[in-house]
């Protein structure tokens, strides 16, 4: 037995760890027949800073940066290596152009009191002069293409091209794509060097046609982020007038429907009325300034949807995808993951908002109460339903240009989804998680009362993402006819895990539940070897009820959900009750999720998991399922438990289940002192470890300065050809 390392419990290290094997946390023992590698990505706090961010910088200034996400950081990528019994661990950071260009202008540089620097902003980290970080923190997708001997490995970012990386090291490889090939949101408005890309998390790879496919998107955005001294000063100082006009304002927007530009252009107007008249206090007209704005022109790109496929050469091949009327389609959220089968492709409009309100975290760090009513002048809650968009792979002809897609909607909201391979007679099955009332990019802030009590929320938990539940989560299952885009069939199923009107005081006599669906797996989920056919077992996770992550403005966002099961009272009570995690198994065919389980105890925390399977001799007889003839591997951030309150101690483990038999508990926990996660999120399992050589490569040089020769100021074109040379184009050599 080993002794663990606490620490807090959105601690998460940026050290670089290469670990010979964890350590035994009880009497459990590894697995002689696991093997292969698994490989998770997970965001780590920035250059300035590891997570949780401090509220003050090291010359005692409050940092502007507190309070934001701890998704928003740079990518720590952890390979777990399977063999022998024993366990090794790697890690890396994502080091893209743009980190070393973060590292070069972090606090304390000449670049940042020049004002040259990124920063966090809600759920991005960007800055006015150079753009917006790629942080590929987020999935990762394996891929092999024809000639290909080993596993290949993109680390991939909503916000950026997918990045290639070395399995072996972990370091960046390639871009997929070079920038003249992908759409920059504010092409032609700014000049930045880092453009912001919008993509998805989720590419995906088809290991019968070896191709690997990805999304490019854009849509009419303003950029709101901006930071004024002034402004800040006056703001400070005559709170009052202030007050009485955002109040004004929020009056005369009631009921008022405005598109997405014409309301960002609305709240810089806004703020710019409020600086110019700091010193002569006038009352902002908001029907004026709307007629002003919608003859103005639109900042930023038009709609727009590209879907691209990489076969491992120049160029990327691309369509830009229209509806059935010839008209782009229009993506309101994001695109977080695309998914596909044999003779289709299905993209989505996520339900993972791209919204005003997490596009900031403390503007204000001395005005509290003056970010809370900005975040509740531009809040706006997900979509309750699901967009999807399916598009016949026959229908990618090469120079077409354009592609058309059918339109679905899925009636609940949805993030994530898989999809059996096997589409017969054009029968598209898609298995579906839906988030209801729900959204992973909300995130709980400094200012955040909880919904319980009316406390303030706990120090431990800022910058978590609000995993408080509003209404029951739900799984699901659409038969969807491909050739008329109509669903044919669906199941949607949701277990609260107890009977009655009381949540249980003894937490071991809780069944199945799906409090807060996440993440799921199955075997071969995002192998470059193997399409499956159809998925008979999927394992997810619940988050269950915790009333440290549910606050007043989640609560209040969401109380008039109108795809609700769940009574607001009942749901209250619920959560003040408290529910843990859950794992559990599901079975397609009866879509059923009470066969196996494992429920844990409250305060330890399942962050991610993923499938390993067995390794099997030849001769040996399976005598289980396929999909069950293996372990499920995850990673857990634990405090003790049965106590939300104790002090901020918490563990990292890795929890190994077998995964036929969860409800027998974990087969053996570990950890090591140098292993520090926050929270760790997608995984991939990969059979082989080995680096491919590769003649795809994007000279990041070559890739920049086409970016930079745009630029039509010649002394910001000088001064970034200079930076670039000096901090960033040495580290590719």
């Amino acid at each position: 037995m080993s002794e663990k390392k606490l620490t807090a419990f959105t601690f998460a290290s940026r050290q670089e760890i290469n670990i010979d094997s964890l350590h035994i946390l009880d009497s459990g023992k590894i697995p002689e027949d696991m093997y292969g590698h698994v490989y998770m990505n997970s965001p780590v706090g920035t250059v300035n800073a590891e997570t949780p961010i401090p509220q003050y910088l090291e010359d005692g200034t409050q940092n502007s940066e507190y309070g934001q996400p701890i998704f928003n950081g740079d990518g720590m990528v952890f390979r777990f290596d399977f063999g022998g019994g024993k366990i090794g661990v790697k890690s890396a950071l994502m080091k893209t152009p743009c980190y070393y260009a973060d590292e070069a202008t972090k606090f304390g540089t000449k670049y940042y009191n020049e004002g040259i620097y990124f920063k966090g902003q809600g759920i991005a980290r960007t800055s006015m002069k150079l753009g917006s970080r790629n942080q590929i923190n987020t999935a990762l997708n394996t891929f092999k293409f024809s000639g290909d001997e080993h596993t290949r490995i993109t680390a991939n970012f909503d916000a950026g091209r997918p990045f290639e990386i070395n399995p072996e090291t972990l370091e960046i490889k390639t871009a997929v794509g070079a920038n003249k090939e992908w759409l920059d949101e504010f092409d032609g408005v700014f000049q930045y060097t880092f453009p912001l890309c919008q993509s998805t998390a989720h590419p995906f790879f088809d290991c019968e046609t070896k191709e690997y496919f990805t999304v490019n998107f854009t849509k009419s955005l303003v950029n709101l982020l901006f930071r004024n001294d002034g402004l800040n000063s006056y703001l400070a100082n005559e709170r009052e007038e202030v007050t009485k006009n955002v109040q004004n304002l929020d009056k005369q927007l009631k009921g008022r429907k405005l598109k997405s530009d014409s309301f960002c252009k609305l709240l810089l107007e806004f703020f710019s009325f409020l600086h110019i008249n700091k010193n002569n206090p006038k009352e902002f007209d908001v029907q004026k300034t709307i007629e002003k704005i919608d003859n103005s022109p639109i900042i930023g790109q038009k709609n727009a949807v590209w879907l691209l496929k990489w076969e491992g050469k120049n160029p990327l091949q691309k369509w830009r995808i229209i509806d059935e009327d010839g008209n782009d389609i229009v993506i309101h959220q994001t695109m977080h993951q695309t998914n596909y089968s044999k003779n289709y492709i299905i993209l989505v409009d996520s339900s993972l908002k791209f919204a005003l309100d997490i596009m900031f975290d403390v503007i204000f760090p001395k005005l509290e109460w003056l970010d809370e009513l900005i975040r509740w002048i531009t809040k706006r809650a997900i979509l309750p339903q699901t967009p999807l968009y399916i598009i016949k792979r026959s229908d990618l002809q090469n120079g077409s240009g354009t592609v058309t897609a059918k339109k679905v909607i899925i009636p609940l909201e949805t993030v994530h989804y898989s999809i059996d391979y096997d589409d017969t007679d054009d029968k598209i099955t898609i298995h579906t998680s839906h988030n209801t009332a729900s959204c992973a990019a909300e995130w709980i802030r400094p200012y955040d009362n909880l919904a319980i009590n009316g406390n303030d929320v706990y120090d431990n938990t800022i910058g978590l993402i609000t995993t408080g539940e509003m209404d029951i989560g739900r799984i699901g299952k659409f038969v969807i006819d491909g050739k008329t885009g109509t669903i044919i069939h669906s199941n949607v199923i949701w277990e609260k895990g107890f009977t009655g009107n009381d949540v249980p005081q003894n937490k071991n006599d809780l069944k199945p539940h799906t409090w807060a669906v996440g993440l799921n797996t199955y075997r071969d989920i995002n192998s470059a070897d193997t399409n499956v056919n159809k998925i008979k077992y999927n394992f997810w996770q619940s988050y269950g009820l915790d009333p440290r992550m549910l606050t007043k403005f989640i609560w209040n966002l969401y109380k008039d959900y109108q795809n609700r099961i769940i009574p607001t009272d009942d749901l209250l009570k619920y959560t003040e009750q408290m529910v843990p995690f859950c794992l559990f198994r599901q079975d397609t065919d009866t879509m059923t999720i009470n066969e196996d389980f494992y429920i844990f105890k409250m305060n330890e925390n399942l962050r991610s998991l993923q499938f390993v399977p067995r390794k099997r001799n030849t001769n040996d007889a399976n005598l289980i399922h396929p999909q069950l003839d293996g372990y499920i591997f995850c990673t857990m951030v634990n405090g003790e438990p049965d106590v939300l309150h104790a002090p901020d101690e918490y563990s990292r483990e890795i929890w190994i289940f077998d995964a036929a038999n969860l409800k027998s508990g974990p087969i053996c926990r570990l950890g090591h002192p140098d292993l520090q996660f926050a929270f760790t999120i997608h995984s991939i399992w990969t059979p082989d470890c080995r680096n491919t050589v590769s003649e795809y490569s994007i000279d990041v040089k070559t890739d920049y300065e086409w970016v930079i020769n745009k630029f039509t100021n010649p002394f910001k074109k000088w001064r970034m050809k200079r930076f670039m040379k000096k901090n960033v184009y040495p580290k590719f050599k």
